[in-house]
């Protein structure tokens, strides 16, 4: 029951704060990542963008583990999460949209409440860039369940990290199979 003498009205019969495994789980995921990008931020061009980016997701983590999931009918619905932690990771990969220098951090920021998400075929000409696109992809999926299944903070930590480096190399072979599909003799 709240403290008349503060002030506070005394909470509902039953009502009882529920944070959701999900929520802890995405409120993890989100301080974690903040922690990987925050270290690679220092003498990065993009310092300041990837600052924004942490405190966004750090915002996120906040939200995750302070707002209750929506009771409906006396039943906790799972399957969501606040607004204003989405609000934040929408945010955290608009500043990375608009970087290119960080763009690869939208995907990372995607794993924060899901799987991984499904990257573009990038459909080279050249044999040996179709290899590069195969191995990244499978050690990316890799990665991926690694951080599904990761229980401790240190293995989040780590898939995570390892996915932000993948993600970077992914797109730096976007822009050189882009490069390389426009030459002449690749050209349909």
């Amino acid at each position: 029951m709240g403290d008349v003498r503060e002030g506070k009205p005394p909470a509902p019969e039953g009502n009882v704060m529920t944070i959701t495994a999900n929520a802890r789980a995405a409120a993890n995921r989100a301080r974690t990542l903040a922690d990987v990008i925050r270290d690679r931020a220092a003498m990065h061009p993009a310092q300041n963008n990837l600052l924004a980016i942490t405190k966004h997701l750090t915002d996120a983590a906040h939200s995750f583990e302070t707002e209750p999931a929506p009771v409906i009918g006396g039943i906790t619905i799972t399957n969501t999460f606040p607004a204003d932690a989405c609000l934040a990771l929408w945010d955290a990969q608009a500043i990375a949209a608009d970087d290119r220098r960080i763009a690869h951090l939208e995907d990372a920021i995607d794993h924060v409440t899901g799987p991984a998400p499904e990257l573009q075929a990038l459909h080279p000409e050249s044999p040996q860039l179709a290899r590069q696109e195969s191995g990244l992809r499978t050690r990316i999926a890799l990665a991926a369940h690694d951080l599904d299944q990761a229980n401790h903070a240190t293995t989040v930590h780590a898939a995570l990290a390892t996915l932000v480096g993948l993600y970077q190399e992914f797109t730096r072979l976007t822009a050189a199979v882009a490069v390389d599909n426009n030459r002449p003799c690749n050209r349909r």
